[in-house]
């Protein structure tokens, strides 16, 4: 069951990766998806190591306010259709917010090497969506 988990998780960790829409060139060949991506990635840390440049910082910005988004729609269906309470609505937002924090400040850093300004800023984009939805609905 973990071993499934995890493999959910580097799935949608991983696509925006999959999903690079724009062409790189290697070898000779003009790639997208993937290949693609990783190479815009490396070429932006060629530039600034843990960086990964405005365009790339946009692209994955936009991943996670969709899913921020997506998340909140979710959520809100499962807390009406199961629970039927506010409540849980709020406990899973706040999981939520607490999960990302632990993602972002501690395993992305640890796995990723990823530098704090894009922890701060990638937890941003999923937390200020879930206290504009709070703040705008609930309170």
């Amino acid at each position: 069951m973990l071993k499934k988990l995890k493999k959910c998780y580097l799935y949608f960790i991983t696509l925006p990766d999959r999903l690079y829409p724009f062409a790189n060139k290697i070898n000779g060949h003009i790639v997208r998806g993937q290949k693609s991506y990783l190479k815009a990635v490396n070429e932006a840390f060629k530039i600034k190591k843990g960086h990964f440049g405005y365009a790339l910082l946009f692209y994955r910005g936009t991943f996670h306010f969709i899913g921020a988004l997506l998340f909140i729609v979710s959520i809100t269906l499962i807390s009406k259709q199961f629970f039927n309470s506010d409540t849980a609505l709020y406990f899973l937002l706040a999981s939520a917010i607490f999960a990302l924090t632990y993602q972002e400040f501690y395993l992305h850093p640890k796995k990723y090497k990823q530098i704090t300004q894009k922890g701060i800023l990638d937890w941003m984009t999923w937390v200020i969506p879930m206290v504009v939805y709070l703040v705008l609905f609930f309170y």
